[in-house]
């Protein structure tokens, strides 16, 4: 064998398979050669190093049987692309949102038919999949093998569908203060105008909501309701967690400066009645992003 094929037979052993005779690690060399060039070829691109993938396969076949045989029964160019997306190659990202997250999304539809609810299940799934979140590996760092990926990472979607429907504040009629808490705090004075005004500013408030970007609106979603951090968001989109910090707060002023629009348009105020009534509103804004998503 040359120094490279030795070199990745050693990788592939690292995982605890049994010891093997010269002649087995020469069978096993050709057919991690011909693995890695297969998956090579399936993804147009050499996202990793050759003893890392030859490490990361040899973690994940059975020590019951030959590995050459136990190879053979491994989703090899599915391995392949889930380890080099959760070691932050873009491109593999790609080929992971096309090959497997477009589809888990039509799976998700058969929980809720609502462009809202798959865009968050597809979000919190990536976050699942690729970020490292307190003692939780990134779940991609799990997968096997064993079945393909599309089918894999189909039921970690559902299960995230699921999970997001049995929580008691999707229909608790505190619903419509979870971004308005999270935003803000309580003022008084937003009991007493709160009826005659709230319909005006609930409409101001969709319509502005609207206007934002998707990122934006999953970013206030995610770090607002769904109290991620910043440092969570940060790794999910590759950038630091200062740069987060800028996308929300910019969302956030947005939000506020087109719900005083929107009011503006409505509402027979003058700008000093208007901005008085904004600094009592933007203590607590009464609206549910979820259920507002849900209705675009």
């Amino acid at each position: 064998m040359s120094t490279h094929t030795s070199e990745l037979v050693a990788a592939f052993l690292e995982g605890g398979a049994r010891a093997l005779s010269p002649d087995e690690e020469v069978g096993l060399a050709s057919v991690l050669t011909e693995v890695i060039a297969r998956c090579e070829q399936a993804w147009s691109g050499a996202w990793l190093k050759p003893g890392d993938f030859a490490a990361h396969l040899g973690l994940h076949t059975s020590k019951e049987e030959p590995p050459a045989k136990a190879l053979a029964s491994l989703c090899c160019e599915d391995l392949y692309l889930a380890l080099a997306a959760v070691e932050g190659h873009r491109a593999a990202q790609g080929a992971l949102e096309t090959t497997a997250l477009v589809p888990a999304g039509r799976s998700v539809r058969r929980v809720e038919d609502s462009n809202a609810f798959v865009d968050e299940v597809l979000q919190l799934t990536r976050l699942r999949l690729l970020v490292e979140e307190g003692s939780q590996v990134p779940r991609l760092k799990t997968y096997a093998g064993r079945g393909s990926l599309r089918r894999w990472t189909e039921a970690v979607a559902l299960g995230v569908a699921l999970s997001l429907k049995r929580r008691p504040e999707r229909t608790s009629p505190l619903d419509d203060g979870a971004l308005a808490v999270a935003l803000g705090t309580q003022d008084p004075e937003l009991e007493l105008i709160r009826h005659r005004y709230r319909p005006a500013f609930r409409a101001a408030f969709a319509e502005a909501l609207a206007a934002l970007s998707p990122r934006d609106r999953n970013l206030l979603r995610l770090g607002l309701v769904q109290g991620l951090g910043v440092e969570s968001l940060g790794a999910l989109h590759q950038v630091h967690a200062s740069t987060v910090s800028r996308w929300m707060a910019k969302a956030r002023d947005s939000l506020l400066e087109h719900t005083r629009e929107g009011l503006a348009r409505r509402l027979a105020l003058n700008t000093s009645q208007l901005d008085s009534l904004l600094r009592v509103l933007d203590g607590s804004l009464e609206v549910s992003i979820a259920s507002l998503l849900k209705e675009g």
